[in-house]
């Protein structure tokens, strides 16, 4: 039972990491509009966020939109746009990042219960 949804998210979290990986970079290097805009849908106070230079540096960058797709389903509620497409684009990333989360805990449970060597 375990190996099953272990397949499931192991195999999306391959799936994703090769566009995952190609939208962080892009999204980190590239224009910082994309991340005001991202921060202005999802961040709590965006005028504290961006009164600090370090904040648009593209490693803290990276780690904002990390920090935003894991917690996407629980702050998804702050976004302000309709869009459908920024919706699937979210939800897409958070299943990417949860699918990894939840492939290291079921494969550390089934080695923990004998199931994997």
């Amino acid at each position: 039972m375990i190996m099953i949804p272990a397949a499931f998210f192991g195999g999306y979290a391959l799936i994703w990491s090769i566009p995952g990986v190609f939208f962080g970079a892009v999204l980190s290097l590239g224009e910082p509009a994309r991340i005001v805009w991202l921060d202005k849908q999802l961040a709590r106070d965006v005028n504290k966020l961006h009164s600090d230079y370090q904040n648009m540096l593209s490693y803290s960058i990276m780690s904002r939109f990390m920090n935003y797709c894991i917690a996407y389903p629980l702050i998804r509620h702050r976004a302000t746009t309709s869009s459908t497409k920024f919706k699937l684009f979210m939800w897409a990333n958070s299943l990417g990042f949860w699918s990894w989360l939840a492939v290291i805990v079921l494969g550390g449970l089934a080695k923990a219960l004998g199931i994997i060597a």
